[in-house]
């Protein structure tokens, strides 16, 4: 009888395992470049089967398939910049110390639904984010 059941059991777990989770990554507090000059915040989400930008500003919200991404991006640079702010706590001195403000830039080229080239270009200064959007555009041709 526990053979029956053991093998009752392992039927069960191959044949109904439970249907995978299609929950989302979401990466909020990003900028999204939709020209040249104009950048919006912006919230990205990642499902199985498409990435979706959403600009909480303006209520819109934009749909990339995955199989449609041509190519992406990746890049980062470093801008040393005066430190205005503890310039105005401190003083003139404080314009004698510098700071470093970090860019992580993803440029995703895609086809939308009427197969026009688009581009999405997401910049963020936290690095947290880098390593989970590379994995999500991973299976995707990348330009080094």
């Amino acid at each position: 009888m526990s053979i029956f059941l053991k093998t009752l059991l392992i039927f069960y777990l191959l044949i109904c395992s439970p249907p995978r989770s299609k929950a989302a990554d979401e990466f909020i507090d990003l900028q999204c470049l939709s020209d040249i000059k104009t950048k919006y915040p912006c919230n990205v989400s990642f499902y199985n089967r498409f990435m979706k930008l959403n600009f909480p500003t303006t209520g819109r919200s934009n749909k990339i398939r995955y199989q449609n991404i041509i190519h992406w991006n990746y890049s980062d640079s470093s801008l040393v910049k005066m430190d205005a702010d503890l310039a105005s706590r401190i003083g003139i001195i404080g314009l004698l110390f510098k700071k470093v403000e970090h860019q992580h830039v993803f440029t995703i080229v895609y086809r939308d639904e009427f197969n026009d080239r688009q581009v999405a270009i997401l910049d963020f200064d936290d690095k947290q984010y880098v390593l989970p959007i590379k994995a999500a555009l991973s299976d995707y041709s990348e330009i080094k």
